[in-house]
């Protein structure tokens, strides 16, 4: 009742916004230490104004320890957010929830607190070019092309990408759009992120704008989203649910999940292991700022949610879920007061949690102030994944964050001689997040350059981990940044190398960027079938307007297939040989459509014997190669180094095919990789899932095919 009153009573205030305060009675004096540039100009004469102006000629009383938080806020706007959110804590650094500057943007963007009108929809286009490809020391990462998903004068920050794990053509992402519509934008791929297409969320009832979205598929193809949905006075938080039944198209509003109104920082994670007990089972976790971290579950496709579950009473800032193979649930977060990065485990689909263990603990705590990101700074986020191939390192628990290294405290705005800088950190669990791995960098750290806001991802699989995360290593001012990623295929030992993702650089320092947001806190990764789609906040040259947007690009890390033309141009469709030994492989698709690429100097020095090859020249000019156990699955092609078919014959036999062709003295050469490929395109008489073994055998000869050679046994 008596918030119903506080709400009543701000309300009356705002209907009489032009009443003036009495002339001749200065503000009385004002705690110091609140940097004027937290302070933003706001038009009196509206019902934002009213609230500053109310806030300015009162005497404010705060806590002593309200600066320990050093979120961007004024403090008439501090004062007002504690009268509206209660339970706020008065020390620490996370007194103040991380979505007020979200608030605080709106509110000065709708300044007269009235919920803006929906905004439209429009086909995406391509940003610039393809970025030359990085080669570890193994294989070859390559890089698609930057694609501006929001392609609009607005300002988008924050972003989360899903892809569905049975159809992965089709993909959705999101982002903020504070100063704008204020809704939740959505972003919708069904040509495996080739083009996209744009919506928003409605709001829920009582509800203006959208905060910190988040994203997931169920099995059965049905796009889920979570999200703040804050109301026009900033004053009630709440984390609400949507879903899409036409692959995030559309989407309509399922649920409050939350209780209270002081809620922050949501993520949600579903079950699609084929083989969990709790499979499609959608979670939801939560911090309550300075209260803990919450959270509830769906065990019947969205229609119910469990009544809200404490997981923890600490200091708790923002959460990342993902369950393992058996379908166990893993939540984890970092704790402000302990400075630990903490995770607890369900081994009933989120019934019940054992006791919280600890990751790691950080050097810095809650947030990084850094020259790139000096205004929000780089928050001390985590993300966690779980290997659920069906490899050797199945279960094992992943874990990244960003924390400070070096000497010295936070770099701040100007240190850019400072030897302290924010690094992107990783540890594993073998034993199912009970004990953790010694931490280390995932990335080299050169001198006084600071990575952040990293995100990770595992692919179901193989097992690889994928991290994209913002560095300003190209930048000596430390202001300047691209978008980097790094994979590990042997759970965490080695790294591939660094590759810059981005095309064109950023500056959330310069002049006409959003200081209060900046890169925002987190990006997104969705990683499948050797194909990993980061998102990221970009403010390059030439955005509309000269806005932060939201990107994404196509990354693979593989051993060589997807530098062909077709791989590049349809992510997720190609698939390398993965068991390989002389003399035979397997085949298997996953999904439809499905191509199966095969290098052909592999097959020389691998699968086959060259006979009569002299070291470092070409075999006989006609290779005329068998495979038998194709059955009527495959069709079988040959591609050269562009990509376009090449010139070959065919000969059938009862289970396969005899092929023959001249490859060319100059393009085709002993050990160079990636030449010419044998494709395999799985028939409609094939069968998804199963495995096929194919035997080989080699023979070179003078002309194209005089007779079959011997069929294989």
């Amino acid at each position: 009742m008596n918030r119903i009153r506080i709400a009543i009573a701000v309300l009356a205030f705002i209907a009489t916004a032009g009443v003036s305060p009495l002339k001749g009675q200065p503000p009385p004096p004002q705690p110091g230490g609140y940097p004027a540039e937290w302070d933003r100009p706001v038009d009196a004469n509206t019902a934002l104004g009213a609230i500053r102006r109310d806030y300015q000629v009162r005497r404010v009383i705060v806590s002593p320890a309200d600066l320990e938080d050093r979120t961007p806020l004024p403090l008439w706007f501090r004062a007002y957010l504690r009268d509206g959110l209660r339970e706020l804590r008065s020390t620490g650094k996370y007194q103040y929830p991380r979505v007020a500057v979200q608030i605080f943007e709106w509110m000065l963007t709708h300044p007269n607190l009235a919920v803006a009108p929906a905004g439209g929809r429009a086909a995406a286009r391509s940003g610039a070019a393809t970025i030359a490809a990085r080669t570890a020391a193994t294989r070859t990462v390559t890089t698609g092309t930057n694609i501006n998903l929001s392609m609009a004068d607005e300002r988008n920050s924050e972003s989360f990408i899903a892809l569905d794990p049975n159809h992965p053509q089709f993909m959705t992402a999101a982002s903020n759009n504070i100063s704008g519509s204020g809704r939740q934008k959505q972003f919708q791929s069904s040509d495996s992120g080739a083009t996209w297409t744009r919506s928003e969320l409605p709001l829920a009832p009582g509800r203006a704008f959208h905060s910190d979205p988040a994203l997931a598929f169920a099995t059965d193809g049905t796009a889920w989203g979570a999200t703040l949905g804050i109301n026009n006075l900033g004053n009630s938080v709440q984390v609400q649910v949507y879903k899409s039944i036409d692959h995030g198209v559309t989407w309509s509003f399922v649920a409050t999940v939350s209780t209270g109104n002081n809620n922050d920082k949501e993520l949600m994670w579903i079950d699609t292991q084929p083989t969990s007990p709790f499979k499609d089972n959608i979670y939801v976790a939560w911090d309550v700022p300075g209260n803990g971290m919450r959270f509830s579950r769906s065990t019947d496709k969205g229609a119910t949610w469990s009544a809200v579950m404490t997981l923890s009473t600490d200091g708790a800032i923002g959460a990342h879920l993902t369950t393992g193979p058996s379908g166990e649930v893993y939540v984890a977060w970092p704790d402000t007061d302990s400075r630990e990065l903490r995770i607890r485990k369900s081994t009933d689909g989120g019934a019940t949690f054992g006791v919280a263990k600890v990751i790691a603990t950080t050097t810095d705590s809650f947030e990084i102030a850094i020259p790139a990101m000096c205004s929000r700074k780089a928050l001390i986020y985590l993300s966690i994944g779980v290997d659920r191939s069906s490899g050797p390192r199945k279960g094992n628990v992943y874990a990244s964050w960003t924390d400070l290294t070096g000497t010295g405290g936070d770099p701040g705005c100007a240190g850019v001689a400072a030897d302290a800088n924010s690094s992107v950190f990783f540890s594993v669990s073998t034993d199912g997040g009970n004990a953790w791995s010694a931490p280390k960098a995932v990335h080299t750290d050169p001198p006084r350059t600071d990575q952040f806001n990293q995100w990770l991802d595992v692919d179901a699989d193989d097992g690889t981990v994928h991290v994209a995360f913002v560095d300003s290593r190209n930048d000596a001012q430390r202001k300047k940044t691209h978008l980097y990623y790094v994979a590990t295929h042997d759970g965490g030992t080695t790294w591939s190398d660094e590759t810059q993702v981005t095309t064109a650089e950023t500056d959330e320092t310069a002049v006409g960027a959003d200081s209060g947001n900046q890169y925002g806190d987190y990006n997104g990764l969705a990683a499948l079938h050797g194909i990993a789609f980061p998102s990221w906040t970009d403010r390059r040259t030439g955005n509309p307007g000269g806005k932060e947007q939201i990107f994404t690009a196509s990354v693979s890390n593989s051993p060589g297939s997807f530098t062909l033309p077709i791989c590049r141009r349809q992510p997720g469709l190609c698939i390398d040989l993965t068991e390989m030994i002389p003399g035979q492989f397997t085949l298997q698709c996953v999904r439809r459509p499905c191509l199966v690429i095969d290098l052909l100097p592999k097959n020389c020095l691998v699968k086959f014997a060259c006979p009569g090859c002299a070291p470092g020249g070409l075999c006989p000019p006609y290779y005329q190669i068998a495979l038998d156990g194709l059955e009527s699955a495959w069709t079988v092609g040959l591609v050269g180094p562009n990509g376009g078919p090449i010139p070959h014959q065919s000969v059938a036999t009862s289970t396969g095919i005899i092929l023959s062709f001249r490859p060319s003295a100059k393009l085709f050469k002993e050990k160079q990789i990636g030449n010419y490929a044998l494709t395999f395109r799985l028939r409609p008489a094939g069968k998804i899932g199963t495995k096929y073994t194919v035997k080989t055998k080699l023979e070179t000869s003078d002309k194209p095919i005089p007779k079959p050679i011997a069929p294989v046994h």
